[in-house]
């Protein structure tokens, strides 16, 4: 690392005891913050099947139950916390680490790319993709942060905070000399440096059992930055305090979210201009071809409410109901509401001859 790389700044001093979001939510706003759009990188490397040993009772890290894995508390945590400055509330979505990414690229949770609606559509899209995703690697968060720059760069300049969840600090292999960086984690500082350019804070949250020592440095110690843009969170640490559960839910809010309006003030002195840094865009991938094939079965099966198969006595009239003409068995699948009434149909009959 630089030596001559001038320490943090130090960020607006925040309380620490507060016992709900809400409380955390003013206190973000008192500090400063008026407004965000969150990004939001989820990592699917293989590692997440056995981080998950001590933290989350022997379980893939992503395994989807009753109760919601480190992902899914992460996500709506931080949702509650920022929808509130979020103006348009539109969250970019992407995962990466998987068998069609890697450590080169990042895919969109749809595939037209668009945003997900709120933390709560970004939730169940989540755990709709996850069941059809093979985990791989290496880990590399570089292109989830060019990725990022780069929905920045064409937003004009709006202030934008990447929230990445992550099992795992990234790839180093063991022959790398000491001192040296592995390519990922050279490709990752080379990111990070480049996002301060830009109106981006970086918030790096570690969840299952770690390890995170050289994430500690990364945020320490990455040098020549044009503001300090990046802060790591140990998620499990915070959550498995023996308190309740609100008070952690602020105390890890808190912990991602208080550099947050010293950030966003910071990036009011940069001056965004996209000639100054030329990027190649670095445009998300699709969602795996699995994911692809899954949405495109479930649109594949008619909408049917209720539908009940009524087993022939006597020969019937042909006579469906009161509202809706007969049709032919495939077409009066597809129909779920009244065509005159537009009311929801819930009773359908099968009609004998």
């Amino acid at each position: 690392m630089d030596r001559n790389y001038q320490p943090r700044q130090q960020a607006p001093f925040i309380p620490d005891n507060f016992s709900s979001l809400d409380q955390v939510i003013s206190a973000l706003r008192e500090a400063g913050l008026e407004s965000s759009n969150l990004i939001l990188g989820v990592d699917f490397t293989k590692s997440n099947e056995w981080t998950g040993r001590y933290s989350f009772n022997r379980r893939s890290l992503h395994a989807i139950g009753s109760s919601p894995n480190p992902y899914e508390q992460a996500i709506s945590i931080i949702g509650r916390t920022l929808s509130p400055f979020d103006e348009d509330n539109l969250i970019p979505c992407f995962g990466f680490g998987d068998a069609s990414t890697h450590d080169k690229y990042v895919f969109s949770f749809y595939p037209d790319h668009r945003p997900c609606h709120g933390f709560e559509e970004a939730l169940a899209r989540y755990k709709e993709i996850v069941p059809h995703i093979k985990l791989a690697g290496p880990t590399s968060f570089a292109p989830i942060i060019n990725a990022s720059i780069d929905i920045v760069d064409s937003s004009n300049g709006q202030y934008h905070v990447l929230v990445i969840i992550a099992d795992g600090q990234v790839t180093r292999n063991p022959d790398v000399p000491r001192g040296r960086l592995s390519p990922q984690e050279q490709e990752t500082v080379d990111s990070i440096v480049a996002a301060s350019h830009y109106p981006l804070s970086i918030i790096l949250i570690g969840v299952g059992d770690g390890p995170w020592d050289s994430m500690q440095q990364f945020d320490d110690n990455i040098p020549h930055r044009a503001f300090d843009n990046f802060q790591f969170v140990n998620f499990t640490k915070i959550m498995s305090e023996n308190t309740e559960t609100s008070k952690k839910e602020a105390a890890f809010a808190l912990a991602a979210l208080m550099e947050i309006p010293y950030q966003y003030r910071a990036t009011l002195s940069i001056r965004f201009d996209n000639r100054e840094l030329e990027r190649g865009l670095a445009r998300p991938l699709p969602p795996p071809r699995e994911v692809i094939e899954h949405d495109n079965s479930i649109r594949s099966i008619p909408h049917m409410t209720n539908y009940e198969t009524v087993q022939p006595t006597a020969p019937a009239e042909p006579v469906i109901s009161s509202a809706v003409e007969p049709t032919c068995k495939d077409c009066g699948a597809t129909i779920s509401s009244c065509p005159m009434c537009r009311q929801p149909i819930t009773t359908r009959l099968r009609l004998y001859t």
